[in-house]
């Protein structure tokens, strides 16, 4: 299966894999003006006030809530994440606008 999702922590700065329930972070390839963000996520509690997406703890379909707002010099890149897709929401300014794709394979970035 693909991996759409890596697991990550933090470590000595950086960001390095981890096993699922360790992680702080996820990281995703969103096709599009985005492109591979890494976000911070929470697998169970209350996430109000903590500045984290809650995570399913899916590599293979993810789902994020809530949604991912991305922002440009040149773009507005507004989705939901969810089982593996990207779900755009109108008030993107790019072509994907409305649509609904599948997130891209982290093997496919540098």
């Amino acid at each position: 299966m693909m991996t759409l999702a890596q697991p990550v922590r933090m470590i000595s700065g950086r960001y390095a894999p981890c096993a699922i329930e360790d992680a702080t972070h996820v990281t995703l390839n969103i096709p599009g003006p985005a492109g591979r963000l890494t976000l911070p996520v929470m697998l169970k509690g209350r996430r109000e006030g903590t500045g984290c997406w809650t995570w399913n703890g899916s590599t293979t379909a993810p789902t994020l809530r809530p949604s991912v707002l991305n922002t440009g010099h040149a773009h507005r890149c507004h989705t939901w994440i969810t089982d593996g897709c990207a779900q755009y929401l109108d008030d993107s300014s790019h072509d994907l606008r409305g649509r609904t794709v599948p997130l891209g394979a982290l093997e496919d970035m540098p």
